[in-house]
């Protein structure tokens, strides 16, 4: 990426992420929904995993910057899939799987420290003590109990591939029909070798050379994933307008920096003819 257009981008996304967040500061949370709630605590991890995005992108590290984008990738599907149809059912769900998770990890120390009891502490106050994982056990449990009380009738689904495809059949404003299923496919799915650094993710910080010399790099790629991680703090901004969880009109920053994505947009096109 051009260090005048990187430095254009970086600051308006700064700058953007400042007013969103002076915004949210400001405005009234004890009226908001269990949706617009959910959406406001999104706003931080989204905004700093961007910004951490360019830190790694503005030192020549985007292979490294790859993990951070397809979590990012992953969180906006997770949130368009929560906006667009039955919010209160499948936030219920996700709840609810939470605590399923939580349980069995606890779960599963208990069981740890059973066959292992040189792992145990005799501090009640420490995760790896029985009497605290019992209690804490129980809490989680109490906690997805009242979930299914409240929701009777849960629907909802954990796997992010069909959370993409309902995604798209709930006719998102502004998308391009496939747009989910495409980030899915060809870019969270992409990713996952170099965020699990198994044999093909090792592989993608090897290069080599026209006299068959090996090399090591820490990625090329930096203007497109820089640009895709901005675009998705943009798209969550707009969520926040459309949710109403801030309310008038929007600020000037969105149009700026959608001005800027699309300059890249269209040097990408070029650069694929």
């Amino acid at each position: 990426m051009e260090d005048t257009h990187f430095q254009k981008l970086k600051d308006a996304f700064l700058k953007l992420r400042g007013e969103i967040v002076e915004l949210l500061r400001t405005s009234d949370k004890s009226k908001y929904t269990h949706l617009q709630n959910y959406i406001y605590i999104a706003h931080h991890p989204i905004f700093s995993f961007t910004e951490a995005i360019l830190i790694l992108t503005e030192n020549k590290k985007s292979h490294a910057a790859k993990v951070l984008l397809r979590t990012l990738f992953e969180a906006h599907i997770d949130i368009i899939y929560h906006q667009v149809k039955d919010s209160e059912k499948r936030l219920a769900f996700s709840s609810k799987r939470m605590f399923d998770e939580r349980i069995i990890v606890l779960s599963e120390i208990l069981d740890l420290i059973k066959r292992y009891p040189n792992l145990e502490s005799n501090d009640t106050t420490q995760l790896f003590n029985k009497e605290y994982l019992n209690k804490a056990i129980t809490d989680q449990t109490k906690h997805r109990e009242a979930i299914l009380r409240a929701n009777p009738d849960l629907t909802g689904t954990k796997h992010l591939q069909k959370k993409a495809r309902l995604c798209e059949e709930g006719g998102v404003k502004n998308a391009e029909p496939g747009s989910f299923e495409r980030m899915y496919s060809l870019i969270y799915r992409q990713l996952s070798p170099v965020a699990h650094l198994n044999i093909d993710g090792l592989q993608t910080f090897i290069g080599q050379d026209k006299y068959g010399e090996i090399f090591f790099h820490d990625g090329d790629d930096e203007d497109f994933i820089a640009t895709q991680a901005v675009d998705i703090s943009l798209a969550f901004s707009k969520d926040l307008y459309d949710n109403k969880v801030i309310l008038g009109e929007q600020i000037t920053m969105i149009k700026e920096v959608e001005k800027l994505i699309s300059q890249m947009d269209d040097k990408f096109r070029g650069a694929s003819k």
